[in-house]
């Protein structure tokens, strides 16, 4: 490792801790103010947004290697990384679940849907389904320094898509118990893909082992996926408006609708769905380290932004985003930032 290689990681190890420490501290503080419920809502909507990022990181080596591809190996083991995030998404949903009496709309409430609501089903069931992920995760990486991955990356591909759709349905869906749909859980998880392909790009162009091939194939795919999130959240959407079924639209009501959702809702429509095809759209974009990351990073912070808008104006009819919500993003950030980090200089990923 060169002096210059030094002094970056350790400027980052240092930004990453700063982060993580004053994020997470700052949070526990807005715990004993006057808005308990909206500071534990703001734990969810992280958790929302980091955990399906995170395995979406080690999921998508697995994808590209299912399909036959070999161009990511250069850039592999940045995305291999993100496993160093297992632990604390495992830990953050056993904070939510002894803490869902002070957020959720379950407790003590005999919905429809029965025992299916139940808190401790509801948190149990996810609990297990991301300790099978997590728990698979490790094991295919495992496999795949030696060499025998070829069967455990579609399995954990088919694992990712199933946990996180349950993932979907239990902590975005049944927040509002009498909103249904069929489509949430597919959107979750792939809009979780499309995340963790624009963090991989991120990534990517801050380390010479990716080239400008490696760059062009992730813009293609932020774009792709881009694409399919937009489709996703389209096919929603048209039979609520078609059909104007009172138990449908519940969803789309208040953020199509109240004044201080309604701008949010249109942005988002601009930099997350159709942003990647209009900016990512020309060769020359996606092979530029400048273009993409900006553009990479631009997405990401709408992708977080979206998972706040999948959560609050269920709450609220008021869009009130602040330090409850941003402090524990930069913490959940350092954390993460620390844990893949960490794992690279390990040398525990392939």
């Amino acid at each position: 490792m060169s002096t210059s290689d030094g002094t970056s990681t350790k400027s980052w190890l240092v930004l990453w801790m700063v982060l993580a420490v004053a994020g997470c501290a700052l949070w526990l503080y807005l715990l004993n103010g006057a808005d308990e419920a909206r500071v534990w809502r703001a734990l969810l909507v992280n958790f929302l947004f980091f955990t399906p990022l995170a395995a979406g990181l080690v999921v998508w080596p697995a994808i590209v290697a299912t399909c036959k591809g070999k161009w990511h190996h250069p850039v592999e083991r940045l995305a291999s990384s993100a496993i160093a995030f297992a632990l604390p998404s495992l830990v953050t949903l056993l904070i939510l679940w002894w803490g869902s009496a002070r957020w959720s709309p379950w407790n003590g409430v005999n919905h429809h849907q029965g025992a299916w609501l139940h808190p401790g089903f509801l948190f149990g069931r996810d609990l297990a389904a991301l300790l099978i992920f997590w728990g698979l995760a490790l094991y295919h990486l495992r496999l795949t320094r030696r060499g025998e991955a070829a069967r455990s990356g579609a399995v954990l591909v088919l694992v990712y898509c199933l946990a996180f759709s349950l993932i979907g349905f239990d902590l975005v869906m049944a927040l509002d118990p009498l909103w249904h749909s069929n489509l949430a859980g597919g959107y979750f998880f792939m809009s979780g893909l499309y995340g963790a392909m624009t963090c991989w790009a991120l990534l990517s162009v801050w380390h010479p082992e990716a080239g400008p091939d490696q760059l062009h194939d992730l813009g293609k795919l932020t774009v792709a996926f881009s694409l399919m999130t937009t489709y996703l959240m389209y096919s929603h959407l048209l039979p609520y408006w078609y059909e104007n079924l009172p138990r449908e639209i519940r969803f789309l009501v208040p953020r199509m609708h109240m004044p201080r959702w309604r701008p949010l809702s249109f942005f988002l429509v601009g930099l997350v769905y159709f942003g990647p095809l209009v900016l990512l759209l020309p060769i020359r974009t996606k092979r530029s380290r400048a273009a993409l990351g900006t553009v990479a990073f631009l997405v990401l912070c709408g992708l977080w932004l979206e998972r706040w808008w999948l959560v609050a104006p269920t709450f609220a009819p008021a869009a009130h985003l602040g330090l409850a919500e941003l402090s524990l993003a930069a913490g959940f950030a350092g954390i993460l930032g620390l844990g893949m980090l960490g794992a690279r200089k390990s040398g525990g990923t392939p």
